[in-house]
């Protein structure tokens, strides 16, 4: 519709045009708002997994670490634990059993935890190529 400058028509055309851009301007004001919070959201369980991915990979080479230093030093007092005795091998194999017990546990409970971390990251892959457009 073509409306005449100059005629009653012309300014209302102009207002309901200029009321239209003003709703539209406001709805993609919104939607990045909304795009933006899901991002803050997405961008702070990252963080998350991140931190807690790193502290479990930390406390886990720690625990294995204590395991080595705790089966070196019975390596290294043989003597003192018997172990040219039977009664004294047997001993030492039970430590050494509860020991392999003690690192298959440090073991699974970090991959557990890399499990459950590898499906949050992948959900938020897909936010972020989504968001990316």
């Amino acid at each position: 519709m073509v409306v005449e400058r100059g005629t009653p028509e012309y300014g209302q055309a102009m207002a309901k045009q200029a009321g239209r851009s003003i709703d539209a301007i406001g709805e993609g004001q919104a939607a990045l708002a909304r795009r933006h919070a899901a991002t803050a959201d997405a961008d702070r369980t990252l963080a998350e997994a991140l931190a807690t991915a790193h502290a479990a990979t930390v406390e886990g080479v720690r625990r294995l670490d204590a395991i080595a230093a705790e089966i070196d030093h019975a390596v290294a007092n043989q003597t003192a634990l018997g172990l040219d005795t039977s009664l004294g091998a047997r001993e030492f194999q039970k430590f050494l059993i509860a020991k392999q017990r003690e690192i298959q546990a440090v073991v699974s409970e970090v991959h557990e935890l890399s499990v459950a971390k590898k499906d949050s990251l992948e959900t938020l892959m897909a936010h972020y190529t989504a968001s990316a457009g």
